[in-house]
């Protein structure tokens, strides 16, 4: 029988395709946003919807950080996880890409989302944004 702090026999960690990470990404909802300010690293909480075309998209305050950044069009890292209650099954997506306003085909795309995103509590009016990856990665965990 393994020790608390060894994996046992039946654990194991893989990587995760592109294609896993987004089939993960259409059915989660909350993300964070990480970029570098002036005072440092930032990692902001989003509520967010995958639409086509991989596609993230999020509502946040026209004067906040994020509405900022999207004017830009600034790179920024996106992190989206999820892990069972019993820790049996866990996975992570980490994406680079740019945040930015809505285009014509980032207005379609928004406008055939099932579902749109929710703001962040307390924001009293929002702006639309997305993020569109350049890269993605992914890790997942199970065990028994």
């Amino acid at each position: 029988m393994p020790k608390a702090d060894e994996p046992s026999e039946s654990s194991y960690s893989r990587t995760l395709s592109r294609y896993e990470c987004y089939e993960l990404l259409a059915v989660a909802t909350v993300g964070r946003i990480g970029f570098v300010s002036p005072a440092g690293v930032q990692i902001l909480p989003v509520d967010f919807r995958l639409g086509t075309g991989h596609r993230l998209f999020v509502k946040t305050s026209p004067q906040g950080t994020l509405a900022e950044l999207a004017g830009i069009d600034a790179p920024v890292a996106f992190e989206v996880d999820h892990h069972a209650s019993d820790f049996g099954i866990a996975w992570s997506v980490l994406m680079n890409g740019t945040l930015s306003f809505l285009d014509a085909e980032a207005t379609a795309a928004y406008e055939e989302l099932r579902l749109a995103p929710v703001p962040w509590p307390g924001l009293a009016s929002t702006v639309t944004i997305q993020f569109v990856p350049e890269t993605i990665s992914g890790r997942g965990l199970h065990r028994r």
